[in-house]
């Protein structure tokens, strides 16, 4: 009987642990993947204030992302007709450092694509990066990333 005792005392243990790591796991990755496809063909009246990365030749461009923190507007152009879509990869940072929203942002049209987001604008930052991936799949493709460039929103 004592053994019993002692296996339902175990197991009770064990099952509160496992509760608090599911808990924990599921709090840590409230935060979601933002994927979406930039469309509008027309950005903000204004060119003023646009932070750009790219990636391919100085020349040609094979790839840009670029942000304005006007109206949160993304700019991704894509220079090259090569299967790949010129993607950009963003993270927004709270005033502590942590990832508040990220997610990617594909050109699978080609030429000038915009998007217009809506990004804390306090104590916040965007940081970015321009890649190759394809929209059909929803991937980066690895190797093909600009360095991170980081501002305020």
């Amino acid at each position: 009987m004592i053994k019993r005792r002692s296996l339902g005392r175990t197991g009770t243990v064990a099952g509160t642990l496992s509760a608090a790591v599911l808990l924990t796991v599921t709090q840590a990755s409230a935060v979601t993947a933002e994927v979406e496809r930039a469309t509008a063909i027309d950005g903000p009246a204004s060119t003023d204030g646009w932070l750009c990365t790219s990636v391919g030749p100085s020349t040609s461009h094979t790839a840009q992302a670029c942000y304005s923190s006007l109206g949160d507007w993304l700019n991704i152009y894509d220079g090259k007709a090569d299967g790949c879509s010129a993607v950009m990869d963003w993270e927004i940072r709270d005033p502590n450092n942590k990832v508040y929203r990220y997610g990617s942002t594909f050109n699978a049209d080609g030429a000038d694509r915009y998007k217009n987001k809506d990004f804390p604008e306090t104590n916040y930052s965007i940081r970015f990066r321009t890649c190759l991936g394809h929209w059909s799949t929803k991937l980066i493709t690895a190797g093909t990333c600009s360095a991170w460039l980081t501002t305020s929103t």
